[in-house]
C-alpha cells in the first residue's frame, strides 16, 4: 500500500497496490481492471455502493470515495418488476469480471430497454444525451460552461454516444469518484422513456435536437429538420397499470340492446 501526501492539505491518500491499478485523477486509464478498493483520509462515512445510491448527485464529485471493503462490481440491466433502467450488482459466475463484459452488458440493456418501442433507440439515446449534456450534471458530464465534461465526446453516431456516456459513467465509479454518474445515467434512460410513452413529442424532440447538437451531429446556427427515422410513434406503455377510480360518462334515455 502507498501513501501520497497531499502537500496543500498535508494528508495522507491511501491507495490499494492493486496489480491492476486504475486511474485515479479522472484522465487515462492506467491499466485494464478496476483497484481493488480506494482510500481517502478526508471523511469517516464508508461508502456502500451496492446498497446506497446517491440521493442528490454532487456537482463536484471530484474526489476519491472512501471504501472499506472491495467495491461491488456493478452494471445496468433493466429491473423487470418496476420496468426501469437499474444500477444493480452484476452476477457473473467468473470471479474475474471484465471491464469490456460490464460496459458491453450495460450498453445492451439500454439498447434492448429502448428497443421495447416502436420509435428508433437511436431517438431516445439522442433524447438520453440532451437530458445529461448540461454544464450541471454531475461529473464527468458536467462542469464549467466553456469545458463540460460532455465536450470530450468525439464520436459520429447514436451507437458512440451510447458507449461514451456508458464507459464515462463506469470509469468515474471505477476511478473510487463514487455512482453518481451511474445514477445520473440510468435516471436519464428512465426519463427518456416515459416521455415516449406519457406522449409528449415536443420535449422528447428538444430534447433529442439537443442531444444530437451537443454531440456534433448536428450544426449549431441551422434549423434542423427531424428525419423521419427519427421521428416519434404515439405508443402506449404496455406495463402502465392505470390506478384509482374509473368512471363512465352518465347517459341519457334508454340503452339500445
Amino acid at each position: 500500500m502507498a501513501a501520497d501526501k497531499d502537500p496543500k492539505r498535508g494528508k495522507q491518500h491511501w491507495i490499494s497496490a492493486s496489480d491492476r491499478p486504475y486511474f485515479f485523477d479522472g484522465g487515462q486509464s492506467l491499466g485494464s481492471g478496476p483497484p481493488t478498493w480506494c482510500l481517502l483520509m478526508l471523511t469517516s462515512a464508508f461508502a456502500t455502493d451496492a446498497t446506497r445510491p446517491s440521493k442528490q448527485p454532487a456537482l463536484r464529485a471530484d474526489r476519491i470515495m472512501l471504501y472499506g471493503s472491495a467495491q461491488s462490481s456493478l452494471v445496468l440491466a433493466i429491473d423487470a418488476s418496476s420496468n426501469n433502467l437499474v444500477v444493480a450488482v452484476f452476477n457473473s459466475p467468473s470471479p474475474e469480471i471484465s471491464q469490456s463484459s460490464i460496459l458491453h452488458e450495460s450498453s445492451s440493456a439500454i439498447f434492448s430497454f429502448f428497443s421495447h418501442t416502436k420509435v428508433s433507440p437511436n431517438r431516445l439515446i439522442y433524447a438520453t444525451a440532451g437530458i445529461m449534456f448540461q454544464p450541471a450534471s454531475p461529473k464527468p458530464f458536467g462542469g464549467s460552461k466553456l469545458n463540460p465534461g460532455y465536450a470530450a465526446y468525439n464520436g459520429t453516431d447514436a451507437a458512440s454516444l451510447l458507449h461514451f456516456a456508458v464507459s464515462a459513467s463506469f470509469k468515474w465509479y471505477w476511478a473510487c469518484r463514487g455512482r453518481d454518474a451511474l445514477d445520473f445515467l440510468a435516471n436519464s434512460v428512465n426519463k427518456a422513456r416515459r416521455l415516449h410513452f406519457a406522449g409528449d413529442a415536443d420535449i422528447l424532440n428538444e430534447l433529442m435536437l439537443k442531444g444530437m447538437q451537443k454531440a456534433g451531429h448536428i450544426v449549431w446556427n441551422k434549423a434542423a429538420i427531424i428525419p423521419v427515422a427519427l421521428r416519434h410513434w404515439p405508443e402506449v406503455d404496455p406495463n402502465f397499470v392505470a390506478s384509482g377510480v374509473l368512471f363512465t360518462p352518465r347517459r341519457r334515455g334508454k340503452m339500445l340492446e
